[in-house]
């Protein structure tokens, strides 16, 4: 006498309707559970089970599917991807750069004398400039000042002047004041870059489309629940 095998369909109907061996099944929400029993049992109910406890059973099934989890997650949020199949190229830069810089100049010339004499002008130039580059990284919305430059230079001029008359003259100016700005480029490179024909990328996109997620599920199930003999 040949015995009996104890499927999932048999141990469900013995448990219904008080309880369930998916009871404590844990998927993440975007995955109809009544949906994806539907499927573990069509695809589970021609194989004997290893487990034929209908408690243990239960149990296992909740650690399976906390242990997979993370792998269900994983698939959900790959299909959501929103993308255009027949594009090969996405790329985004965005390049900031930032002036920050404070300037003070002091400028006097003196001089006096007649026609042929030498005068001797003096001329002070004072200039200090800084320049802060900042970046933003690629998990930051803030930009940081990373290198800065400081240029200080002092400038003397010594030269002759020639005039017909008499003269005698002393001049000093200031000024001083900031010198601020900032630059942003922005661009997104997308399209096709000739890799990959597009017959070949709507191929591709075809046959993600015939991957089912509820199927692979199932066929976790049944490797890890069922004897796999025909």
């Amino acid at each position: 006498m040949s015995q009996a095998k104890i499927t999932l369909i048999g141990i469900e109907n013995y448990l219904n309707p008080e309880k369930s061996v998916f009871d404590n099944l844990h998927i993440p929400a975007d995955i109809d559970k009544e949906t994806l029993i539907g499927a573990i049992l069509m695809r589970c109910q021609e194989f004997d089970l290893l487990y034929s406890d209908p408690d243990f059973l239960t149990t296992a099934v909740q650690l399976w599917s906390m242990k997979h989890y993370r792998t269900f997650e994983k698939w959900v949020e790959a299909l959501k991807i929103q993308y255009d199949p027949l594009y090969n190229y996405d790329r985004t830069e965005e390049y900031t750069d930032t002036h920050a810089g404070d300037y003070n100049r002091n400028t006097s010339a003196n001089g006096e004398g007649t026609n042929g004499n030498t005068t001797v002008n003096n001329l002070t130039d004072t200039n200090d400039v800084t320049n802060t580059h900042s970046e933003k990284a690629y998990n930051d919305s803030n930009y940081v000042g990373t290198t800065q430059d400081v240029v200080d230079q002092d400038e003397t001029h010594t030269g002759t002047v020639t005039d017909s008359g008499t003269f005698s003259s002393k001049n000093t100016a200031v000024d001083a004041g900031k010198d601020n700005y900032t630059n942003i480029h922005k661009a997104r490179l997308f399209g096709n870059i000739g890799v990959t024909t597009s017959q070949q990328m709507l191929q591709s996109e075809l046959d993600i489309a015939r991957w089912n997620l509820y199927e692979h599920i199932a066929d976790l199930f049944c490797e890890e629940f069922c004897i796999m003999v025909y």
